[in-house]
């Protein structure tokens, strides 16, 4: 658990991590120790929660830019966009994969039945 620092609430030195396990893919447990003052024993249990994953898009308008877009916003040059908007965008762009096909009558179906057959 390189990078995690936890302090001794007796002393306020700082615990020292002496064994930690990770009992699933979104928690870790450590057992803390303080070489301080010597008068912690506990254990830490760490878990990721509200995990959110990031859709990253390419941005080529990025390279036609003189300034961060923040400023360029601020000037009114651009207009700010949420997340939700850039995805709607994105989405406006492309093909729904999962859209249902549509429905197709007895008689188009036939006919292409019939298409295939006579290639």
């Amino acid at each position: 658990m390189a990078g995690l620092a936890l302090f001794c609430p007796f002393c306020g030195g700082r615990a020292v991590i002496r064994t930690s396990s990770r009992p699933s893919i979104l928690t870790v447990q450590a057992q803390v120790n303080c070489s301080n003052c010597g008068q912690l024993k506990a254990e830490f249990v760490g878990q990721l929660t509200n995990i959110q994953r990031a859709v990253f898009v390419e941005a080529p308008e990025v390279s036609q830019w003189e300034k961060t877009e923040k400023e360029l916003i601020k000037e009114g040059k651009i207009k700010a966009q949420s997340n939700a908007e850039r995805l709607n965008i994105l989405r406006g762009e492309q093909q729904d994969l999962f859209e249902p096909k549509p429905e197709m009558s007895v008689a188009e179906r036939i006919a292409r039945r019939k298409s295939v057959q006579d290639r």
